[in-house]
């Protein structure tokens, strides 16, 4: 890269090589240390580069040769600035563009942040914007340092964090930590076990407690499964006191569950017409201009845009944000619903519905599903059997948790 700047600076040309020895010639200039580059075999000699510097000093060695150089091109800024040297504005206008790259690159012109899982991006931005660390933020005043201190003071998950500023980037990088901070308390309080819904026991655990029912019992909603009163017998089975556990087990019962969906009589189809625009907006701050064809006609369309920030070289980030735009247009129409379409949209209800009892940990051992016929629309009626866990927790009453005196 640095070698392509030093030709481009000096200028270099393109020569074509031909006479009576052309290898001598290149076997002198090695000699001589003269670089020469893409060199190239043709039919009536070579071509290659060579900078202006180095095609001064090979005189003396196309003499010795007996071979003949001729130029066939001038690339390089001293022959640009020859070239436009009766341009005025145009020097101006490349002057004022280097002058605005100068300005600019003093400030911040993007935020990236990485490793973040917990913390949204728009969490973080949002408190670095509390700390008037914004866009167009100059960089001389962030103390890259004191907010890396600030951002772990803020939030104590984050345990480590990298802010560097890099060309008109601020980057920033994080590590949370993934231990939990303080282990939660454990609840003593007694509480009882009762069934959250209907349904016959297929399988049940009790681990703390009394149990209440049997298996293939069936129980109530709000039914004591197990009870957190303990009774304490002596030797002649008699109870002498009470004592008070948080009951916990696992009671499995077989349920039922059902639900009902309306499907309209017409569908709505859209079709794409085929037609496409594309368009072009640039924002500079709050101002943007926009190039994009008309919509002609009353048909509906789509429209994506997809954004980028203007880049020089990497890091060095400009306020300028392009939009490219497409748009696609369509057209609505209705249609009563087929019966193959009915049909798959039963099974999609269906297989919904099934997906997030699966997501719920429930066993399925049966299903079913029917389509009828309303006023409003085709009614899709599904059933599930199911075995699921049903015991939740309920705090002991006042009057249940007292103990007899012994």
């Amino acid at each position: 890269m640095i070698e392509i700047l030093k030709h481009y600076f000096g200028g270099y040309l393109r020569v074509r090589l031909h006479g009576f020895s052309p290898e001598r010639f290149l076997n002198l200039c090695m000699a001589k240390q003269i670089v020469i580059w893409d060199l190239k075999y043709q039919e009536d000699g070579y071509q290659f580069l060579i900078t202006v510097k180095d095609f001064r000093r090979v005189r003396p060695l196309v003499h010795k040769a007996q071979v003949r150089l001729r130029i066939l091109g001038r690339f390089g800024l001293p022959f640009f600035l020859y070239q436009n040297r009766r341009r005025k504005l145009y020097a101006v206008g490349v002057g004022a563009f280097f002058l605005v790259l100068m300005v600019m690159s003093r400030f911040i012109w993007n935020i990236t942040i990485e490793g973040n899982y917990r913390f949204t991006d728009d969490m973080l931005l949002h408190y670095l914007d509390s700390q008037e660390i914004r866009y167009g933020r100059p960089k001389k005043g962030i103390d890259c340092s004191a907010l890396e201190e600030s951002i772990r003071s803020q939030y104590p998950e984050i345990i480590w964090v990298s802010a560097r500023i890099s060309g008109t980037r601020l980057m920033i990088k994080i590590k949370e930590n993934e231990v939990i901070g303080t282990v939660p308390q454990k609840e003593s309080s007694p509480i009882d076990l009762i069934a959250e819904k209907p349904g016959k026991i297929t399988r049940m655990v009790v681990r703390k407690g009394k149990a209440q029912v049997n298996i293939g019992d069936t129980v109530e909603e709000g039914q004591v499964l197990v009870s957190g009163i303990v009774p304490i017998y002596n030797d002649a089975e008699e109870v002498v006191r009470e004592q008070l556990v948080r009951a916990d087990g696992d009671i499995y019962a077989e349920t039922e569950a059902q639900y009902r969906e309306t499907v309209p009589f017409l569908a709505i189809r859209r079709t794409e017409t085929g037609r496409h625009r594309k368009g072009l907006r640039i924002r500079l701050g709050n101002i943007s201009f926009l190039w994009m064809l008309p919509a002609l006609g009353e048909d509906p369309w789509e429209i994506t845009s997809k954004s980028s920030q203007a880049t020089v070289l990497g890091d060095f980030y400009l306020p300028v944000w392009m939009d490219f735009i497409q748009a696609k247009e369509y057209q609505i129409s209705e249609h009563f619903l087929t019966k193959e379409e009915l049909e798959a949209e039963k099974n999609a209800i269906h297989q919904k519905m099934i997906e997030s009892l699966a997501k719920k940990g429930v066993q399925i051992r049966e299903n079913s599903v029917k389509i009828g016929k309303k006023d409003s629309g085709w009614e899709i009626q599904g059933g599930f059997l199911l075995e699921e866990k049903i015991g939740v927790e309920r705090a002991l009453k006042q009057a249940e948790a007292e103990e007899p005196a012994s």
